[in-house]
C-alpha cells in the first residue's frame, strides 16, 4: 500500500511506501516455529497423564502451540504476533498459580505433574516471548537472508530444542509408556 505525500512547499508529490504489516525474517520464523513445536509436544505429552481439568488446559495449550508453529513456518509473519507475546507467557502464569495454590493447601499439591517437563515447556514459552519482544522492538522490515542462514537457523534451533525437549518428554508418563512398549516388543532386534 502506498500513499501520496505532498512535498513541503515545492509542489512536488512523491509516493511514500507505508508498510501495513511487519514481516519476520525466515531464520527468526524457523526459530520461533521449532521452539513452539517443542513446547507444544511437551504440553501434549503432559496432558496424557493429567487429571481432567489439567488435561483440557494442557491439550488446548499444546494444540495452540503446535498450530501456531505450523502457521509460523508457512507464513511471512507469525499469526497474532503481538498477542503471541502475551499468549506465550500465559502457560507460565498458569503453572505459577497452580504451584502457589498447591504449596498453600493442606493437601500439599493440586496437580501431580512432573516438574522437569513443566520447567522445559515454560522455558520454551519464555524463549518465544523474548524472541517476539525483540522482533517487535526492532520494528525493522525483514529481508531474505538466504537459504543457508535459514537452514542453519533451522538446524541450530532443532538441535537446541531437541536437547531440552527429549529429556523432558522422557520423564512424562507418555514417554515412559513409549519406552515400555518398545521394550515389550523386543527392543532393537532386527
Amino acid at each position: 500500500m502506498s500513499e501520496t505525500v505532498t512535498g513541503n512547499g515545492t509542489g512536488a508529490d512523491r509516493p511514500k511506501s507505508l508498510p501495513t504489516t511487519m514481516t519476520v525474517a525466515p531464520a527468526t520464523r524457523a526459530w520461533l516455529a521449532v521452539v513452539a513445536l517443542g513446547a507444544g509436544l511437551v504440553h501434549a505429552a503432559l496432558a496424557a497423564s493429567a487429571p481432567l481439568p489439567a488435561l483440557i488446559v494442557l491439550t488446548a495449550i499444546g494444540a495452540a502451540e503446535l498450530g501456531w508453529a505450523a502457521a509460523t513456518l508457512i507464513r511471512d509473519r507469525p499469526p497474532l504476533l503481538r498477542a503471541s507475546l502475551y499468549l506465550a507467557l500465559a502457560p507460565i502464569g498458569c503453572w505459577a498459580a497452580v504451584a502457589t495454590v498447591g504449596a498453600t493447601t493442606a493437601a500439599g499439591t493440586v496437580i501431580a505433574l512432573p516438574p522437569l517437563p513443566l520447567a522445559v515447556a515454560s522455558g520454551l514459552d519464555l524463549t518465544i516471548a523474548v524472541v517476539i519482544a525483540v522482533v517487535l522492538r526492532r520494528r525493522a522490515s525483514a529481508h531474505d537472508t538466504g537459504a543457508v542462514r535459514f537452514v542453519l537457523a533451522l538446524l541450530l534451533s532443532s538441535a537446541a530444542v531437541s536437547a531440552v525437549t527429549v529429556p523432558a518428554l522422557a520423564v512424562t508418563d507418555a514417554g515412559v509408556a513409549a519406552v515400555d512398549v518398545h521394550l515389550q516388543h523386543g527392543g532393537h532386534q532386527h
